[in-house]
């Protein structure tokens, strides 16, 4: 929300009365899932798909978003949309609210508890 923008962004939960006014059926798109962005335009990214869109809108990361909008490297966003989406709360939590001997200590715990699930992604240590 503070970084500068090509175009406007506005963040809404999707818990929220004005999403639902906003958005009608919006349920159905089951966003408690995955990201959703809705363009002003009303077409609609899901997932991997919507987070390069908010790359793409930010002046510091659109030449990323195409970069990782190609083909080639599309299921990489795909996996690190993901991943970054399954653990965005422990994430949060070590990476802003720990001491960084905390911090590190807690990702080499968390590495090990997923380690399998990780390698089945294709993630290396």
């Amino acid at each position: 929300m503070q970084q500068p923008a090509f175009v406007p962004l506005v963040f809404i939960a999707f818990q929220s009365d004005e999403a639902q006014r906003r958005f009608p059926g919006l349920d159905a798109l089951k966003p408690g899932e995955q990201l959703l962005v809705v363009s002003d335009e009303g077409a609609v990214y899901r997932g991997a798909h919507a987070w390069i869109m908010c790359l793409w809108a930010l002046e510091n990361y659109r030449e990323h978003a195409q970069r990782l909008a190609h083909p080639a490297l599309l299921p990489l966003a795909k996996l690190v949309c993901e991943l970054l989406s399954r653990n965005r709360f422990f994430l949060s939590d070590v990476l802003f609210r720990q001491k960084p001997h905390n911090t590190a200590r807690k990702v080499a715990a968390h590495y090990d508890l997923h380690k399998a699930t990780w390698a089945n992604a294709g993630c290396r240590r």
